[in-house]
């Protein structure tokens, strides 16, 4: 029983620094693995068509940048060619709501009230309310705005609106191939401009199944991805010495597919305290019918701070917290190498 817990806890550490640190190329024990290759005949989840004509966050403003509370506002932007729907909607945040809605106008775009917002999306983690637009039948964006109390140089001596997030919503058909192409895309679109992305697929009201489950109700897509491989998990069944069983992504998802609960997200991340920008991927069935992907850009550093302090004490602690973090990470890295390493070995083999 005790080698059994050993395993098991082994086995969660390597899922969280799986999720954590994707690179090109990782060492385990004495082996480096490569991993974390794009996909190359991917195409990129296609952007919507409705984006400014300039980035917000190049703008300039007195209301964040050097000389305020914002000094490190809005953060580093990574530079890249690749055009998906997330580097489309990212141009939005730092535009003020009233460009939006002129913006919108000009496109002849219909803006979405409160109440159809509600209903649609009916408590969940969708938008349950603010400025919406349809931009087709099957697709909406929406503008997460937020009043900044501490513009300028002074707490509390402004509180000017902001787009401080955006995110593009449609209507998926509840096929297994659309679904699972979605997930693929995210995951390749993260692969290309991000140091590290993640999809995790489960139902959102089901407890995960147990390793020995041969349909399990979850899964995750870290570092090693290959669409025609699919996944491992762990079995016991025949003893203390654990058994990987092989899964399509595709069974599982057609399974947990039909369930009412069915939701998955994920998340693109950098190795910068000052990035600009978190990117994310929501798929949630609303009310057990209809079922919705959203792709979500949120401002990381153009945030109400606590009055008084100001960036660069809130960026000094910060650097102090992830260096602590770092050197935990290597203990860990150290004391699970080897089961890291066999881990690796089996599911690139």
């Amino acid at each position: 029983m005790i080698h059994h817990l050993k395993i098991t806890l082994a086995l969660f550490t390597i899922a969280s620094l799986t999720s954590l640190t994707a690179q090109k190329k990782v060492t385990y024990g004495k082996t480096t693995f490569t991993v974390y290759q794009p996909i190359a005949a991917l195409a990129p989840t296609p952007p919507c068509g409705f984006a400014p004509g300039v980035p917000g966050y190049t703008r300039k403003s007195p209301n964040y940048g050097p000389g305020t509370y914002y000094a490190y506002a809005p953060g580093n932007v990574v530079k890249t060619n690749y055009d998906c729907i997330l580097t489309e909607i990212r141009d939005w945040v730092a535009y003020r709501p009233d460009e939006v809605k002129q913006l919108a106008a000009a496109q002849g775009l219909k803006q979405v009230n409160e109440k159809t917002i509600k209903k649609m999306f009916r408590n969940t983690r969708l938008p349950n309310g603010g400025l919406m637009y349809q931009l087709t039948d099957k697709s909406w964006i929406w503008f997460y705005i937020q009043g900044l109390q501490n513009c300028g140089a002074k707490p509390w001596s402004s509180n000017e609106e902001y787009v401080l997030g955006v995110s593009y919503i449609e209507e998926l058909p509840q096929e297994t191939g659309v679904v699972v192409d979605r997930l693929y895309r995210f995951w390749n679109d993260g692969a290309h401009f991000g140091d590290n992305v993640g999809v995790t697929q489960s139902n959102f009201k089901t407890q995960p199944t147990p390793p020995a489950d041969k349909n399990p109700n979850y899964f995750s897509i870290g570092d090693v991805f290959n669409p025609t491989k699919g996944f491992y998990t762990l079995s016991f069944d025949s003893g203390v010495a654990p058994v990987y069983l092989w899964h399509r992504y595709e069974k599982v998802v057609e399974a947990n597919l039909r369930k009412p609960d069915f939701d998955a997200s994920g998340t693109i991340g950098f190795d910068d305290l000052h990035t600009a920008f978190d990117y994310e991927m929501d798929m949630v069935k609303v009310g057990g019918k209809n079922l919705y992907v959203s792709y979500s850009v949120n401002a990381r550093l153009l945030v109400d701070i606590v009055p008084g302090v100001t960036w660069q004490r809130e960026m000094a602690s910060r650097k102090e917290a992830e260096a602590v973090r770092k050197a935990e990470m290597q203990k860990i890295y150290r004391a699970n190498a080897a089961a890291i390493e066999k881990y690796y070995k089996e599911i690139t083999r």
